[in-house]
């Protein structure tokens, strides 16, 4: 069995959209609501965050979680320790993989072509969920990741000429 790469390691959920729209009903008969509407409004919710938090640089708090959810920078750039050279910046795969094919010694090595990041001033922003709030057990085995949509916003959004320059105040 072939599985999807995309998909390994995915988080698979105990409740979905389904099983909440199954709750809405149970607690509030008296709203008359199909589901294909009430998975539009959750969708357009969802959306209207995002692009709050992506346009309007916006901390939004999941009180329920005991977190917030906002864009981090960070500065990325090499460093020697101990005589090794560490580059921490993203890897530009386009780049690599054209590398790869043009040269063999390089894929044998299995050399990286690295972003500069010189449009940001080599900082490199990402989708930040912050852990805060409540002191319950195995906090640290909760995690956030970002849909690739989202994600994609924010590359767009960092990289758009017509808007003023992106900057974030979370640089921890």
């Amino acid at each position: 069995m072939i599985k999807n790469k995309r998909t390994q390691g995915k988080i698979k959920t105990h409740y979905g959209l389904s099983d909440y729209y199954k709750y809405f009903r149970t607690e509030y008969p008296e709203i008359k609501m199909n589901k294909t509407l009430y998975s539009n409004i959750i969708s357009d919710f969802n959306k209207a965050i995002i692009d709050l938090i992506i346009e309007e640089n916006l901390e939004y708090d999941l009180t329920h979680l005991g977190s917030t959810l906002s864009i981090k920078k960070d500065k990325r750039v090499p460093s020697i320790k101990n005589g090794k050279l560490y580059n921490t910046a993203p890897v530009d795969w386009v780049a690599t993989n054209k590398l790869w094919s043009e040269d063999d010694e390089a894929k044998e090595k299995k050399l990286l072509v690295r972003h500069n990041n010189y449009h940001t001033m080599k900082y490199v922003f990402r989708i930040y969920f912050k852990k805060y709030k409540y002191p319950f057990i195995n906090k640290k085995l909760y995690s956030f990741k970002a849909n690739r949509a989202f994600s994609r916003l924010l590359g767009a959004r960092i990289k758009d000429e017509t808007k003023e320059r992106y900057d974030t105040y979370l640089l921890y």
